[in-house]
């Protein structure tokens, strides 16, 4: 006897995502997080802060342009 299962996942959207970590926000935009840390630490982009856990903004992350990649 056969017991299948059905993944009820396709069926369920799943949530817009409203915050990038900023390890991510570094990997989605090319550059280094570092970049993003100094830029955090000027106040010169947006963000949340959670205790120590720094957040972007989606719409920013997604809005802004990714850096070319370099050639060699």
């Amino acid at each position: 006897m056969a017991i299948t299962t059905q993944h009820s996942e396709s069926s369920t959207p799943t949530p817009a995502r409203q915050y990038y970590r900023v390890k991510d926000a570094a990997r989605v935009l090319g550059v280094p997080p570092r970049t993003l840390y100094h830029l955090v630490e000027r106040e010169q982009i947006p963000c949340r802060r959670l205790g120590t856990v720094i957040l972007l903004p989606a719409a920013w992350v997604e809005r802004e342009p990714t850096m070319p990649v370099k050639r060699r």
